[in-house]
C-alpha cells in the first residue's frame, strides 16, 4: 500500500489509445496524464474499464485546457472530513494517523508522477466536507463535534507540511461560501463559533428545498451509488452510538440510517454545487463510487481490501513490508498484531516477527 498505484494502468492506456483514434484527438501529453491518474483510480469492480472509459473524453478536455495554457493540472477532491464516529471498532482516535499519511503520500506521488511527463506538473486541492454534515458543536448527522473536525483538519495540514507533500493544498467550507470573519482570522474558536454560519450560507446559496431526493436516487446512478455507500458506512459508524436494543430494533435502525443517508445527499448536492462554482476548471476527483462520467473515483489506499478511505479504517504493516487496511478491531483481535505509537499516539499496527 502507500504510494504504489493500484494497477489499472494497462487498462487505462488501452482506453485512452482508443479515444485518441476519435475524430478530434486530444494531446498525447493529456492522455499520458490521465493514464497516470487512472492508475490511482478505484479498480475493484468488474466494470472498471467501462467506468474509466465513460468520462475519458470529458477528462481529457479538462486536462487539455491546462496543457494548452502551459499551467499545472489542477484537481480537486472533496475528502478527509474527520475520523469515523466509531472509535470502538473502526479507527484509533480523532486525529490523522498512518492511514492518512499513506493516503496523502499516494496522492502527492500521483502528482509527482504527472510532473515526470508534464513539466508544469499537477496540484491537488483537498476540500474537507466535514462541516457539511454537522449542525452544532455537539454534532449532528454523523455525531462528530465541530471541534473534532477542526482538530483533524489542522493535524492533516501539519502532517502534509512535515512530510513534504508539497503538491497538496487544502480548502475548507468557509473558503467556498466566503463568509466574512472578524479581522479575517480563522482559528479553533472562530471556526467552531461560525461553523453553523458556514453551513447556513452553503445551504442558503446552493441548497434546493424542493429537491426530491427519492427521485434522484431512483433516476440518477451516481446519486444511487453514493446513497448506497452512505448507508453502508453509516450502519457501522453509528452502531455503538445508537445501539440496537430496547426501543430500537434492527429494522428501525436501518430505517433511520436510510433517513440520515438521504439527509447527507441533500447537503451533498449543495456542497457539490459550491465546489463546482468555486473550482469550475478543476479536474473533479471523488472517493465515492460513480459511473465515471463526471468524476474520477479514486482509491486513497492501495490495498487488497475494500477499506480505501483512511478515516474509516486503520492500517497495518505486514511482515513482508506490505500495508493492509481494515477496521481497528480486526487488527486488535489478531494476536500477530501490535500497536505502534507515533508522537505518543497510536498510529498503526505492525505484524510481529515470529
Amino acid at each position: 500500500m502507500g504510494s504504489v498505484p493500484d494497477g489499472g494502468t494497462d487498462c487505462a492506456s488501452s482506453i485512452l489509445s482508443a479515444d485518441a483514434q476519435q475524430p478530434h484527438p486530444h494531446s498525447p501529453v493529456s492522455a499520458a496524464i490521465l493514464a497516470t491518474i487512472f492508475g490511482y483510480a478505484s479498480n475493484k469492480f468488474d466494470d472498471t474499464a467501462h467506468r474509466l472509459a465513460a468520462g475519458t473524453p470529458k477528462f481529457l478536455s479538462v486536462i487539455d485546457q491546462f496543457v494548452a495554457a502551459g499551467e499545472p493540472v489542477e484537481m480537486c477532491l472533496p475528502a478527509f472530513p474527520f475520523k469515523s464516529a466509531n472509535k470502538v471498532y473502526k479507527v484509533l482516535g480523532i486525529l490523522p494517523d498512518k492511514a492518512e499519511e499513506l493516503a496523502l503520500d499516494r496522492l502527492n506521488t500521483m502528482c509527482v508522477r504527472i510532473g515526470e511527463i508534464y513539466a508544469r506538473g499537477a496540484k491537488l486541492l483537498i476540500i474537507s466536507d466535514g462541516l457539511v454534515y454537522n449542525a452544532t458543536c455537539d454534532a449532528d448527522l454523523l455525531c462528530i463535534p465541530d471541534r473534532d473536525t477542526w482538530a483533524y483538519g489542522e493535524a492533516l495540514r501539519t502532517m502534509a507540511a512535515e512530510k513534504g507533500f508539497r503538491h497538496i493544498a487544502f480548502s475548507r467550507l468557509q473558503d467556498l461560501v466566503k463568509f466574512p470573519l472578524p479581522k479575517g482570522q480563522l482559528n479553533e474558536i472562530s471556526y467552531v463559533a461560525n461553523a453553523t454560519n458556514f453551513r447556513r450560507c452553503l445551504l442558503n446559496k446552493y441548497g434546493d428545498d424542493n429537491i426530491d431526493i427519492d427521485h434522484e436516487i431512483a433516476t440518477n446512478t451516481d446519486t444511487r451509488l453514493t446513497y448506497c455507500g452512505y448507508k453502508r458506512f453509516l450502519e457501522s459508524d453509528l452502531k455503538y452510538i445508537f445501539p440496537r436494543g430496547k426501543g430500537r430494533t434492527s429494522n428501525g435502525y436501518k430505517r433511520d440510517v436510510k433517513f440520515l443517508a438521504k439527509e447527507m445527499l441533500v447537503r451533498g448536492y449543495a456542497f457539490a454545487g459550491a465546489v463546482k462554482h468555486a473550482f469550475p476548471k478543476h479536474l473533479r476527483l471523488s472517493i465515492h463510487q460513480s459511473t465515471g462520467e463526471h468524476k474520477i473515483s479514486m482509491s486513497l489506499l492501495n490495498t487488497k481490501t475494500g477499506f480505501t478511505t483512511p478515516w474509516h479504517c486503520s492500517v497495518a504493516l505486514m511482515a513482508d513490508g506490505e500495508w493492509m487496511s481494515a477496521p481497528m478491531g480486526d487488527f486488535q483481535e489478531d494476536p500477530r498484531m501490535e500497536v505502534v505509537e507515533v508522537d505518543g499516539r497510536p498510529s498503526y499496527f505492525r505484524e510481529k516477527e515470529l
